[in-house]
């Protein structure tokens, strides 16, 4: 396993047990072993199966959607089922504690993707750059996201289906909510929006500092309502519901891979990196695909359908260089057109800020430093669903319309405000400086001054941006990343929502519960922004695009859409538009930019395309 960032701080909990057990990793390794089982730590198995040359299925990709596909397309036991995943399983050890999520960034678990050079956001970060993290290994971008659970607004689903997309309306897709949620949220748990015997844990955090009090309490006092966000609703306040298991972070892999290893009807192959899918160019279907794992290639057929579910960018990229997409740029590289469709055409994203910061002078908690919680103690009470390594740090939501919505629906709003109890001060290694691609200017200047200081952060984010990008190939090598054409902030009114939801944070910031906690507005300006008035509207404008926040929702890449829609690349069942037995089934087909973090949508996604394979391939 090769690690990118600081290896002491990736496994932290490692040298936890080394700090504490003075003989070294082998007795830290028998107390956890003895107390939890060594097979409950260290990398999750998913078994190295022999390969067979033809299956029903073969899946491209083991994110949350393609493992829910596995699953449920092996339950009868009558189809084979080949899944393949360019990673590896997850590492519980280092994986499962939600608030490790920075440092997983910075490891192999992280495709690492980044951005072109900005001109009207990042300007703080290294090289006016801002990182688009994604998952890879099994379970894709839940290993390493923020475990935050948001269906998002009723309406984007209704917007969907009202362009053309039949079966994808909001009063559709809930019973698909329902069937995959096992749900343990305490006061809205029996309000019929959530399931109770599915695969995936949505649950209450364990841990909830006396931050999340306040800003829940403050928000309502303001003129927020306390909300249910899953119920459809958004335009409120509400504690955050992750996909965790008695705080332990809850992925594809272990919600729904790994009980089932063992039906000999399905194959899991990791470290399989799949280059192409094999389209006949007289009949237009997909036939297999081809893949490299272990300096070998391989082939395998595929007897009834080819499932791209690789992420918004892998599935596009494969797309591509198999043929599919747009015509002049495939002959711009040589390569051979099976069907023109805008592959890439666009892609829209979340964008963000970090801040506003404050420092919190009388709080009871006492994490003031990431250092005193990796203790063996701490990590202990992990493992037994308590204390803060529960937590993303990410503890409640708030959403905002601002003055500058574009959709004048009310109940449709344009910001997301996260709460976190802690800010990038916390940590003192190299792990969020290398996650959130920070210079380190910024992070010398801004963020290390916060260093053991008891601190919170807000992280405002734009829900409906109003950029619009393009992802296309760097080269035919299958191993080289897109190319991504994507400018956060082209539009001043981007920054204008987020500008306002920073007011209206501060303004709850100021209410009598935090007062009692001692909270103060941290006032130092970032880098490039000093010759602005501290707290003006244009010093905040100066901040945001200074401290600019990527969420790693970026969608709409195979958009879905009728065959009239110029703009889509699959059908409303997933098929590809002209091309037999091939589907993509991952958030790279939502039409637009959804009010939510796009987990719980691939997550969805998995259980609407399993039904939907499964009544086409029955008919």
């Amino acid at each position: 396993m090769m690690y990118k960032g600081n290896i002491s701080n990736v496994l932290l909990l490692l040298v936890c047990g080394l700090r504490t057990f003075a003989s070294g990793f082998l007795n830290f390794s028998a107390v956890l072993g003895a107390n939890f089982g060594l097979s409950d730590l260290f990398e999750i198995n998913y078994g190295h199966p022999s390969l067979r040359p033809v299956y029903d299925y073969v899946i491209v990709g083991a994110g949350p959607a393609g493992c829910v596909l596995a699953n449920r397309l092996s339950e009868d036991s009558s189809r084979t089922v080949l899944l393949l995943e360019i990673g590896k399983g997850e590492m519980p050890i280092v994986t499962d504690a939600p608030l490790l999520g920075p440092t997983l960034a910075s490891t192999d678990y992280n495709f690492g993707y980044k951005t072109e050079v900005q001109k009207y956001g990042c300007q703080g970060l290294r090289g006016k750059r801002c990182s688009w993290a994604h998952g890879r290994g099994v379970g894709g971008s839940s290993i390493i996201n923020n475990v935050i659970f948001t269906r998002g607004n009723k309406r984007d689903y209704d917007s969907w289906a009202q362009a053309g997309n039949s079966g994808w309306s909001w009063n559709e897709m809930l019973p698909y909510f329902l069937k995959l949620e096992k749900a343990n949220i305490r006061d809205f748990g029996d309000n019929g929006f959530h399931g109770t015997d599915g695969p995936l844990s949505v649950e209450d955090c364990p841990f909830r500092s006396k931050i999340a009090e306040a800003f829940v309490q403050s928000a309502q006092e303001v003129g927020y309502p306390y909300l249910d966000y899953n119920a459809g609703d958004l335009i409120g306040v509400s504690y955050l519901q992750a996909h965790t298991l008695h705080g332990r972070r809850a992925t594809g892999g272990n919600a729904y891979l790994k009980d089932i290893v063992d039906r000999p009807n399905l194959h899991i192959m990791t470290r399989s990196w799949v280059t192409k899918v094999l389209i006949d160019s007289h009949t237009k279907e997909a036939k297999g695909v081809q893949f490299v794992t272990g300096k070998r290639t391989y082939t395998v057929k595929a007897t009834r359908e080819v499932i791209l579910s690789a992420g918004a960018f892998e599935s596009a990229k494969l797309l591509m260089l198999s043929g599919v997409g747009p015509s002049k740029q495939l002959q711009k590289h040589g390569i051979k057109v099976m069907q023109n469709l805008p592959v890439g055409k666009q892609v829209t994203e979340h964008g963000g800020v970090y801040g506003p910061v404050y420092i919190v002078h009388n709080d009871p908690d006492g994490l003031t430093s990431l250092e005193k919680i990796a203790t063996l103690r701490e990590f202990l009470k992990f493992r037994n669903g308590s204390g803060p390594l529960t937590s993303n740090s990410v503890e409640s939501l708030m959403y905002v319309k601002s003055p500058v919505a574009e959709d004048p629906d009310p109940g449709l709003p344009d910001v997301e405000v996260m709460q976190a109890f802690v800010s990038f001060g916390f940590d003192s290694s190299p792990s969020v400086k290398f996650a959130y691609h920070l210079s380190d200017e910024l992070d010398k200047a801004y963020f290390r001054p916060l260093a053991n200081l008891r601190t919170f952060m807000y992280l405002p984010m734009l829900l409906k941006a109003r950029a619009r990008g393009q992802v296309r190939l760097k080269s035919t090598n299958p191993f080289n990343h897109p190319e991504f054409k994507y400018q956060y902030f082209e539009d001043d009114r981007d920054v204008e929502a987020l500008v306002y939801a920073i007011q209206q944070v501060i303004n709850i910031t100021s209410q009598p519960a935090f007062q009692k906690l001692g909270v103060e507005l941290y006032s130092k300006k970032v880098p490039g922004c000093e010759h602005l008035k501290f707290n003006t509207l244009k010093y905040w404008r100066c901040h945001v695009r200074t401290v600019t926040a990527t969420f790693q929702h970026q969608v709409a890449t195979c958009k879905m859409g009728p065959s009239s829609d110029p703009e889509a690349v699959v059908d409303p069942r997933l098929r590809v538009h002209g091309i037999k037995h091939l589907r993509v089934a991952d958030v790279g087909i939502i039409p637009d930019s959804p009010t939510g973090h796009t987990s719980a949508h691939s997550f969805v996604i998995g259980e609407k395309a399993a039904d939907l394979i499964k009544e086409d391939n029955e008919r």
